[in-house]
């Protein structure tokens, strides 16, 4: 016990310092003394404490790991080192609660030298050319690994900010590695058994073994210890911050576990309480971490979230899923890249992501797709402002039916005069996405003013007070639809042309990831898409496109009218809806004939009896049949422009209310928000005089003034969804210039207002207004 003790003190203290010099200590045997205080049955409790660590240390350089295999045998004797593993606890046991800063520094090391302890010994082991057939159950080290876990989440968590980051670093370090060796040991087995080399019996004590391991690798997880910080060795001037692999786990580690650990009884192989508790602690880390932890665990979740696939149908998130949810959205919001397989099984289950997710995902998706597509040469289009689809179909070849549009596209406006040789000018600037996010918006309105589209609220046939002029229509606040198949014949021959065009619009936008200033109405939406909508669900999707006509129907249906006297004939009449089976679809009869719902249906009179089956034929005239083809066409061209892949993972993911937010934006333009998510440079800050008035001029502007500035800037009236954090490609700005004596002036592509130093707010005011009235959307200086 005296000679353990001295040689653990000498060693502890720094005497030989050198690896050559511990070994020489092995080699004489310096070990001994304590393995034999560690087998006496009268060894006081610090004699054992001391022989511990003195086994701890010298194991530290007995082997390395690039190069150890046969060296002292007997040092690794598996009778020796199991009697060290009988007693290490005591290291741990009775440390005290209350530690502090310094004390805790001093013993990070000496768990470190455990865990090397027992990686060695595998390595070791795995390693002996003499012991082929190596065969330990690790769950003989759990006990005391599951310990020295405890005891480094209990003291870390307090006094981890405290201590050099570097004993932190090096102690996961060791951990990770141990975690790696003991994997791959597993796996190995698994391997052997698929050659046939390993009984039923022994498979099963690996299963056992792996879902043990699994425990245990979850729990590391949970150390709150950084492993994605600046490791100054190895970070070059200018480099910026690089992981530090060694403190990070591969991937595919718990998934190789987790693989080979189900049981053919289904039954789960790690303990649901153990993921809750996981991710519990991810929702408190910093992004970086919750990244590498989640790709680490992904293979875990799937099945977690499975076992809730219940509630989950019923779109209801149990609470113990949602810090899962959290992480996970958190996680693919920043980049949907990391955990695309994680991905592809939570989207199952679309309540488990929020829309912030969804659009980032099909962001990311569409982002792939352009780079795909950026080799070719771009198309080009050179358009005036006051036509900018003239010669479109033609630039985009829409009359070869199965060309796809897959090289990126630009945009020239037309400058509306020409130079001394009779040239047309085009404007100044170059497309950097300014001046195609402004053709969408243009684009976009030139259809919905046309009499292909119509609004239902206005525009409706059963309106006795619509004006049914397109030309006095507008885009805020209104839902379009399709004209009825009948009257797109009658007012345009090209019309499937158009159509095919329209969808070529909404596919760059998604594209480009942008907005356009026209909300369809659902039951459109949902037929672009792809998705299936059922007869009974005709009736409540009528509510969102035609609110007035839904009242109407329903009213006739639940037949109260009855108790006020009425007839069904009077209700009819005073809708302004047809008595038989057979509807206007437009204020023109004379140029567009009535609509027959079922054969013979105009002689046929709408009674009590089969009110219902008139409804519904009605209905499904409307919104499904009656705009069948102008669907087919808008979505040959959506499928020119994105591929059907991504048009399929979009109906996938998303409802049609976010397909709707995703593609159309918000018509609502909150001021403090635009303010909040603005940036200045030049000199102005948020404080700057002329930035102050120019808030204070917008928050006094109307809707249509602030929509018209919006546009003014950025290219679009519309807001992101989501809000003006994201705004594409940069955050609003307003850039400081010097000279007083000219007008704002608009960069589309930077989403960025030179804004003069004005001397007074009314200067300032009179000023925006002219050159958001006079400019509109125009790129350049006026």
């Amino acid at each position: 016990r005296a000679a353990a003790r001295v040689v653990e003190l000498l060693v502890s203290q720094g005497y030989a310092t050198s690896a050559f010099d511990r070994r020489k200590l092995v080699t004489a045997g310096a070990w001994r003394p304590a393995v034999a205080v560690l087998r006496s049955r009268w060894s006081a409790h610090k004699e054992r404490v001391s022989a511990v660590r003195l086994y701890s240390h010298l194991a530290e350089h007995t082997a390395f790991y690039d190069d150890f295999s046969g060296l002292h045998g007997d040092f690794w004797d598996r009778q020796v080192f199991a009697t060290w593993l009988h007693h290490a606890d005591v290291v741990h046991n009775d440390l005290p609660n209350d530690l502090d800063a310094d004390q805790w520094e001093l013993i990070c090391p000496e768990l470190e030298a455990m865990f090397r302890t027992v990686g060695c010994f595998m390595i070791y082991w795995i390693n002996e050319k003499s012991q082929p057939s190596f065969d330990f159950d690790i769950r003989q080290v759990m006990p005391l690994l599951h310990g020295l876990i405890a005891v480094i989440a209990r003291h870390d968590s307090r006094l981890g900010s405290e201590v050099s980051a570097k004993v932190r670093g090096d102690m996961l370090e060791e951990l990770v590695r141990l975690s790696g060796v003991l994997t791959q040991y597993i796996l190995n087995r698994y391997e052997d058994n698929e050659s046939g080399r390993t009984s039923r019996r022994r498979t099963e004590e690996a299963r056992q073994q792996a879902s043990t391991l699994l425990l245990f690798m979850v729990r590391v997880l949970m150390l709150e210890i950084p492993t994605c910080v600046q490791k100054a060795e190895a970070v070059a001037p200018g480099a910026g911050v690089l992981p530090v692999d060694e403190r990070q786990m591969d991937s595919e580690w718990i998934e190789g576990l987790h693989e080979h650990c189900q049981s053919d009884d289904d039954e789960g192989c790690i303990d649901p309480a153990a993921v809750i508790d996981l991710f519990s602690k991810l929702a408190k880390m910093p992004l970086e971490e919750q990244k590498y932890r989640l790709e680490c665990a992904s293979s875990l979740v799937p099945p977690f979230v499975a076992s809730y696939s219940e509630q989950l149908k019923q779109n209801i998130v149990p609470p113990e899923l949602q810090d899962v949810k959290l992480v996970i959205n958190a996680v693919l919001q920043d980049d949907s890249s990391v955990t695309s397989d994680l991905l592809e099984e939570i989207s199952f289950y679309p309540c488990m992501l929020d829309f912030a997710t969804k659009r980032a995902t099909i962001h990311g998706v569409c982002e792939r797709q352009k780079l795909q597509g950026s080799t070719g040469d771009p198309i080009r289009l050179v358009v005036p402002r006051d036509n900018v689809l003239d010669g479109v179909c033609s630039s985009l070849n829409l009359q070869d039916q199965t060309a796809r549009i897959e090289v990126p596209l630009e945009i020239e406006f037309r400058s509306g005069y020409a130079d001394d040789t009779g040239n047309e000018l085009v404007d100044e600037g170059e497309d950097q996405g300014g001046l195609r996010r402004q053709w969408l918006d243009r684009a976009s309105r030139y259809f919905i003013s046309s009499d292909l589209f119509y609004s239902p609220a206005v525009d409706a046939a059963h309106l006795e007070n619509s004006s049914g002029l397109a030309t006095k229509r507008k885009a805020r606040g209104v839902i379009y639809v399709p004209s009825p198949e009948s009257v797109c014949r009658c007012v345009q021959d090209d019309w499937e042309e158009q159509f095919e065009l329209f969808g070529c619009i909404l596919g760059f936008a998604i594209l480009y990831k942008e907005t356009i200033p026209v909300h369809f109405g659902h039951n459109f939406l949902r037929s672009v898409f792809g998705l299936k909508t059922d007869a009974q669900d005709l009736l409540p999707l009528l509510e969102s496109v035609d609110k007035t006509l839904h009242t109407k129907l329903k009213y006739i249906l639940d037949g109260s009218y009855g108790q006020l006297g009425d007839t069904l004939t009077d209700v009819l009449e005073q809708s302004n809806l047809p008595s038989v089976f057979a509807i206007s679809e437009t204020h023109c009869p004379e140029l567009v004939k009535s609509v027959v719902l079922k054969q013979g249906g105009d002689k046929i009179p709408v009674t009590e009896e089969n009110k219902k089956e008139f409804v519904m034929l009605f209905l499904e005239r409307l919104l499904v049949s009656g705009v069948a083809r102008q669907v087919e066409c808008f979505r040959k061209g959506l499928l020119r422009v994105v591929p059907d892949h991504i048009v399929q993972r979009i109906a996938e993911l998303m409802s049609v209310k976010e397909i709707e937010l995703m593609v159309c934006g918000s018509e609502e333009i909150d001021v403090a928000d635009w303010e909040k998510h603005t940036q200045y440079e030049n000199g102005y800050t948020p404080d700057s005089q002329p930035v102050q008035w120019f808030w204070d001029v917008v928050r006094r502007m109307s809707v249509e003034q602030r929509a018209a500035l919006l546009s003014f800037a950025t290219g679009s009236s519309q807001v992101p969804s989501g809000g003006f954090r994201f705004l594409q490609p940069e955050l609003f700005t307003i850039q400081r210039v010097a000279v007083m004596d000219r007008y704002p002036e608009a960069h589309t592509c930077a989403n960025t207002i030179d804004l003069p130093q004005y001397e007074s707010r009314e200067e300032l005011a009179r000023r925006l207004e002219f050159a958001i009235r006079e400019a509109g959307d125009a790129f350049g200086r006026r």
